[in-house]
């Protein structure tokens, strides 16, 4: 008789806990300012979209927006398979991309909202102090053997390497001359290391390091790009905010989310809050280039006479 008392006691547990279940899950639907949700971030731009969430959480507590940080490549792959909804990437998707999910019925809903810019890295006692684009370019087809220098990359499937091979067109590179790390900050702790190599990095992941990366950006000095000589004989530019914004520095690259969701979720609130004013005041606070510049309010007392 107890045996059985027993049993009947824990099916009404069951039950009760399956109902309580059932409600938590109800309660908790996600919206464009609650619930969770996780976003693929290109790893090259990851400072900077870090930053955003983490003024994202604070506003809105019931909000959580897992980060997961993938190379292009890979977030394409995962995109295409359907494996998440949303995604950051440093570029658009280009036509044939676009057409993939047309013939799938999906439509993405496509944010611009900032800039970013490439830029390349040698250690503090590197001779080097700029880089010519044409012997970079050669540099990467293996044809020019005057620069001893070795030229690194993050990832094989980085959006840097998919930057500069469209922005110079050049087709397979040389694998005696270009090596590849894991990510952005292995990258970064080998040039601090290494005295004869270039790095390819987005210039965020050196404005914004994560703090057990501070020591080897210090260790580290952002090269010059050639140009052509203009005002007062200037025969180079380095990234600042004002020439990323004019693209004065030839290197820059504008910064998407791509929201797969097909309803009003965290994705689409996310979007609004990083493209809005205190998401592109955070952006311009980084030294980034916000796509539209945050306004300001001057307030002008009036003297006591």
């Amino acid at each position: 008789m107890k045996i059985k008392l027993l049993g009947i006691l824990l099916v009404v547990v069951a039950f009760i806990s399956c109902e309580k279940g059932a409600k938590l899950t109800k309660d908790s639907k996600e919206t464009v300012v609650t619930g969770t949700t996780s976003i693929l971030v290109d790893e090259t731009i990851f400072p900077i979209v870090e930053d955003v969430v983490a003024v994202f959480e604070n506003e809105y507590k019931n909000a959580k927006i897992n980060l997961i940080s993938k190379s292009e490549g890979e977030i394409l792959q995962l995109v295409k398979e359907d494996h998440s909804k949303i995604a950051i990437l440093a570029r658009n998707l280009n036509s044939e991309e676009l057409q993939y999910f047309s013939n799938k019925k999906i439509i993405p809903r496509i944010t611009e909202f900032a800039e970013d810019a490439v830029v390349f890295i040698a250690h503090k006692d590197n001779t080097m102090e700029t880089v010519s684009i044409d012997a970079f370019s050669k540099k990467l087809t293996g044809i020019d053997a005057q620069w001893k220098q070795k030229v690194v990359f993050e990832n094989p499937q980085s959006s840097t390497i998919s930057f500069l091979k469209a922005t110079l067109e050049v087709g397979q590179m040389d694998t005696k001359q270009v090596f590849s790390m894991k990510d952005s900050q292995e990258l970064i702790q080998f040039i601090a290391e290494n005295k004869d190599a270039v790095g390819v990095v987005g210039v965020n992941w050196l404005l914004q390091p994560p703090v057990d990366l501070e020591a080897s950006v210090q260790n580290v000095k952002i090269l010059g790009v050639s140009i052509p000589a203009i005002k007062e004989g200037k025969s180079f530019v380095k990234p600042n905010q004002s020439n990323i914004a004019d693209h004065s520095y030839p290197w820059t690259r504008k910064l998407y989310l791509l929201n797969f969701q097909g309803g009003k979720g965290l994705g689409m609130g996310f979007a609004s809050y990083i493209a809005g004013e205190n998401g592109q005041r955070i952006i311009l606070k980084s030294g980034l280039s916000p796509i539209k510049f945050p306004s300001r309010e001057i307030n002008v007392k009036k003297s006591i006479e």
